[in-house]
């Protein structure tokens, strides 16, 4: 032991403290050695827990995606399907019916609109359909129910004005989609429907199918509906017998119609040429019509179109107060059945030639109303102006239908 000892002190300091180092460091060296593999071992295992996490939420993400995606599709679905029937029943254009209860006809849905029989579209002069697809809708043959270049256009603006300026751009498709379902809110939301109902109509009927339902079901003055009744009013004649000129005035006043209407006393003859001449222009331009018959329309117009208002009758339709709950009750049966507006639900009652069934009891309704007709019960109020009121309701108390009904006193008045 003296002698190790011995030995250690001759060995200089500064070396013996340069062995401790260098043991010191070895010493740290090894056991970091053991604790490498640990950490990296639990390293991989936190990444591989991480990956694991980031799969299970992309997964996650990716079917969310999918179930909107599969919704979305299923309800777009429904809605092309209950627009396909409801499209496709309202283009058969014809008034819808009431039966009392012995299946006696009691209304005619549409009878206070003023419109004439339907005309098919090969018994239209071809001047009055090139009129109204050159003034409303030129590219009308070669788009699928939206005009796209129309259509940005009108969302330019729309944008441009910060939302003062009205959407425009609407084709004769999305014209007629509006007719139907009488929708003529401002939005965009109802643009946007608007244009997918269109391009189905595109997808469910051709070209010349639309072009027949809009021109016999457009508005074209006051009460009067269709270009066949637009011809009788404003010409006294059948739309077939019209003039080029005459079928572009009828195309004209599209934009608005009761406006140029020459019967109300308005000073509008200057405005009504120009607008007739605006149509034959761009008939012209769009080579409808060449220069010779421009000239020959332009020259009648000019000298004064021959208006000759026709006389054109509606029917009856002061409904009995039976019917006319009836009625109601249809359009609200129908407008929550079908996922629609009350107005939409009117407009299909109005044309898909439907049959609605009453339990009114005719000869029942017709002894209720006229005993509601009675002076003895009409009684005066102090001021003599105001006078009594009364109802009556006979039901079948076995099966609770209605069996007549009045909701007052003397004679109804149109409903």
């Amino acid at each position: 032991m003296r002698k190790v000892k011995e030995e250690e002190e001759e060995i200089p300091k500064s070396v013996l403290k340069m062995k401790q180092d260098k043991e010191k460091r070895e010493e740290l060296k090894n056991k970091g050695n053991q604790s490498k593999p640990s950490d990296k071992k639990g390293g991989k295992q936190k990444n591989k827990n991480e990956k694991h996490k980031n799969r299970i939420i992309r997964k996650i993400i990716l079917i969310l995606i999918l179930i909107v995606l599969v919704a979305g599709g299923v309800c777009l679905g429904i809605s092309a399907y209950n627009w396909k029937e409801l499209s496709t029943a309202m283009f058969s254009n014809k008034m819808s019916v009431v039966l009392d209860k012995d299946g006696e006809v009691i209304a005619e849905l549409g009878n206070e609109q003023k419109k004439l029989t339907p005309v098919d579209i090969e018994d239209m002069p071809e001047n009055l359909v090139d009129a109204y697809v050159s003034i409303e809708d030129e590219r009308f043959y070669s788009h699928f129910g939206i005009d796209i270049k129309r259509t940005g256009g009108a969302i330019l603006s729309y944008i441009t004005s910060f939302g003062h300026s009205s959407y425009g751009g609407s084709t004769i498709t999305q014209q007629l989609v509006k007719n139907l379902t009488g929708d003529t809110t401002d939005s965009i939301t109802r643009k946007v429907k608007e244009w997918w109902k269109a391009f189905l109509l595109e997808c469910y009927f051709s070209k010349e199918e639309i072009l027949e339902m809009y021109l016999n079901i457009i508005y074209v003055g006051p009460n009067v509906y269709g270009v066949q009744t637009g011809a009788k009013f404003y010409f006294n004649k059948d739309v077939e017998d019209l003039t080029l000129a005459e079928c572009a005035y009828l195309a004209g006043i599209n934009n608005s119609p009761n406006y140029y209407n020459p019967f109300e006393g308005y000073d509008n003859e200057e405005d009504i040429i120009n607008r007739t001449l605006t149509v034959l222009q761009k008939m012209l331009e769009l080579g409808k019509i060449d220069e010779s018959e421009y000239e020959k329309a332009e020259k009648e117009v000019k000298s004064g179109l021959n208006f000759d208002e026709g006389d054109i009758e509606i029917g009856d339709c002061v409904y009995s107060y039976h019917t006319d709950a009836l009625i109601n009750e249809a359009i609200e049966d129908l407008a929550e059945e079908k996922n629609i507006s009350e107005e939409f639900a009117k407009n299909y009652l109005y044309l898909s030639g439907s049959t609605i069934y009453s339990t009114q009891d005719s000869s029942m309704q017709d002894k209720v109303e006229a005993e509601s007709l009675k002076s003895q019960y009409i009684l005066y109020s102090a001021n003599g102006e105001d006078t009594s009121q009364a109802a009556m309701v006979i039901l079948n108390h076995q099966t609770g239908q209605v069996l007549a009904c009045t909701g007052g006193l003397r004679r109804k008045r149109n409903f």
